[in-house]
């Protein structure tokens, strides 16, 4: 599958259920969030913005996600955000991810890697790694895992299953 298409393949309404594990503290928590995830054109303005403000080419852009998410972690914590997540392309199989929440400063660039259908998300910065991993089992479910580690081993691991509702609504 083109990076392209793995992108765009991700529109849609989804409801994810969320399990994270903190390994040193040896405690769980579970959650769950409304996703609507809507495909953002190359050429769109909020992308060539985002690229300006990192210094980056919109020229290999493949476009993005906007990611607009409810999330609730059990117990009663609500948080709401608004993510746009944009593919660089460096070759036909990985490339850079930016990501900026709601209009904060954007976040540290993010490598990522598409092989067997299967995006590997790495991003480095403070001392930390995260590797995330996001595949579709059907059109209508797809899988995401990360780990978070520090330099004494890992620190966090989570597993989220999601299940597309819909489109999102105009």
């Amino acid at each position: 599958m083109q990076n392209v298409n793995f992108f765009k393949k991700h529109g849609g309404r989804w409801f994810s259920q969320r399990t994270t594990h903190y390994l040193k503290a040896g405690e769980s928590k579970a959650g769950k969030s409304d996703l609507e995830v809507t495909y953002v054109e190359a050429n769109a303005d909020d992308v060539v913005q985002l690229c300006a403000a990192v210094n980056c080419s919109a020229e290999h852009s493949l476009g993005g996600l906007r990611i607009n998410q409810k999330s609730t972690i059990l117990g009663g914590q609500i948080r709401e955000q608004s993510t746009l997540v944009i593919a660089i392309a460096a070759d036909e199989h990985s490339g850079q991810l930016l990501r900026q929440v709601d209009d904060q400063t954007p976040s540290q660039p993010s490598q990522y890697h598409l092989e067997n259908d299967i995006l590997t998300v790495t991003t480095e910065t403070n001392g930390l790694r995260s590797e995330e991993r996001w595949w579709f089992i059907t059109d209508k479910l797809r899988m995401r895992t990360n780990v978070l580690s520090d330099d004494t081993g890992q620190v966090m691991a989570s597993f989220c299953s999601e299940i597309r509702m819909g489109d999102v609504k105009a």
